[in-house]
């Protein structure tokens, strides 16, 4: 077989193992985001109704019932950047970090935190001041590690530390739509927690009102830190969503262009094929015609 054949059929073998890995790694991502959807869905129901009972509540009591909901002038803001902790997951990351680096200024007025390494990394060689990265394997955080995490940030803003807390994260639209978002999670801010449709317009019906106890005060005291909680889980749990739908278009994506490119490779194959036969073919009618 000539040399050039060799190598095409070489390269068609790498080809073709490199699309095995790329189907595997999109079964994998699809099964993982299944789990996801589940997760997301459980947690859904309690989210809505919580954020429902504080846009009802905060509407009706001080503004300073609570140092969580007083608005100061913004000295310092926190933020928590959630990313992945592994690449081939398309633009996931570079789209995040493009919009990380549009609404975080460069300079002393910004403590950022990253949830994930590879959001840390492309964060810091892009020079932008990092107070650390969260260890946690983002994909394993369950509510328990969220909830400290969102304590540190509460805490930090009651201290008087930061005067705003910004999540910034992927939001999930659909399968195929991932927004990278801006959320300002502290101080909460009631006129956008009123949620749209039936329940949003449920709450906000004039004459529409509850017998309470305890009082709307001390629940609504309760119910904020909580809510915080819930929040910053919601917003891993999407961005945990975006990873897997974008690390799964990717690989169905490399998959399909594997086989493009064994396509091309194979009518290259065939073509070096015929060529060497009929290069064979005419050097073995020239040497019988020479022996005449």
């Amino acid at each position: 077989m000539a040399k050039g054949t060799k190598e095409l059929k070489r390269r068609i073998t790498g080809v073709k193992n490199i699309q095995q890995i790329t189907r595997a790694m999109e079964m994998v991502a699809t099964q993982k985001l299944k789990r996801l959807q589940s997760r997301a869905e459980a947690a859904r129901p309690f989210a809505q109704k919580i954020q429902q009972m504080v846009a009802r509540l905060a509407g009706s009591v001080r503004s300073d019932l609570s140092p969580l909901l007083q608005a100061r002038e913004v000295k310092k803001t926190a933020n928590l950047v959630v990313s992945s902790d592994k690449g081939l997951c398309g633009g996931y990351n570079s789209n995040l970090v493009r919009l990380a680096l549009a609404e975080i200024p460069n300079d002393d007025t910004q403590v950022t935190r990253v949830l994930g390494t590879k959001g840390y990394v492309l964060l810091n060689a892009k020079r932008l001041p990092l107070q650390g990265v969260y260890e946690d394997h983002v994909e394993k955080l369950d509510f328990t590690r969220v909830r400290a995490i969102a304590r540190d940030l509460v805490a930090d803003f009651l201290s008087g530390k930061v005067d705003q807390v910004r999540l910034v994260y992927t939001e999930f639209l659909s399968p195929v739509a991932q927004r990278p978002t801006v959320l300002t999670l502290l101080p909460i801010q009631p006129s956008t927690l009123a949620p749209e449709g039936e329940g949003g317009k449920e709450a906000g019906k004039p004459g529409t009102e509850f017998i309470i106890e305890p009082s709307p005060d001390e629940l609504l005291r309760r119910l904020l830190p909580k809510f915080l909680e819930v929040r910053v889980y919601s917003a891993v749990l999407e961005s945990l969503s975006s990873e897997f739908t974008a690390r799964r278009n990717a690989m169905k994506q490399a998959t399909d262009a594997a086989d493009d490119i064994i396509g091309a490779l194979r009518r290259q194959y065939n073509r070096a094929r015929q060529e060497s036969i009929t290069k064979e073919l005419l050097e073995v009618v020239s040497g019988a015609e020479a022996l005449k």
